[in-house]
């Protein structure tokens, strides 16, 4: 087995040049982990329709209302989604859930006002449907005055 002092391998040269074969094997190995692996594409998503645009119809911005008829807000929206209406009061820019509601199948909703003080006040509707979309109406301003103070004309 030994041949001139040296040991026989089964490649003539790998006695010379025994790191040859595992720095190329560990090459190999390393550059076939480091190649681009083909992927299936994935079948493209239906395109998410968006929400119909809310409307709040009435009060009209800028609006009076009155503390003992404050009428109703009003408006459309997607049938099937659930509407919220918000209001805040000036100057706080908190934005708190005044009532919900299910749109029916006419695409209509009607919150009835009640009990709200002398001031302004800042009215906004958003829909939610069931599968996560939402969409708001623009903010509406309106001012509750009281029909009995001296100096002030009632709508």
């Amino acid at each position: 087995m030994m041949e001139d002092g040296r040991p026989r391998f089964w490649i003539p040269w790998y006695d010379r040049w025994n790191m040859v074969l595992p720095i190329v094997f560990v090459a190999a190995v390393a550059w076939l982990a480091f190649q681009p692996r083909s992927r299936v594409p994935e079948p493209p998503s239906p395109p998410v329709r968006p929400l119909s645009p809310v409307t709040l119809e009435a009060p009209a911005s800028g609006a009076r209302l009155r503390m003992d008829r404050m009428g109703e807000v009003e408006g459309r929206a997607e049938r099937g989604t659930t509407v919220v209406l918000f209001y805040s009061q000036a100057p706080s820019l908190e934005r708190r859930e005044l009532s919900r509601m299910q749109v029916g199948s006419d695409g209509r909703y009607r919150f009835r006002l009640a009990g709200f003080p002398v001031g302004g006040f800042v009215f906004q509707v958003v829909a939610y449907s069931p599968d996560g979309r939402s969409g708001g109406s623009p903010p509406v301003d309106v001012w509750v005055v009281d029909p009995r103070s001296p100096g002030r004309r009632s709508p």
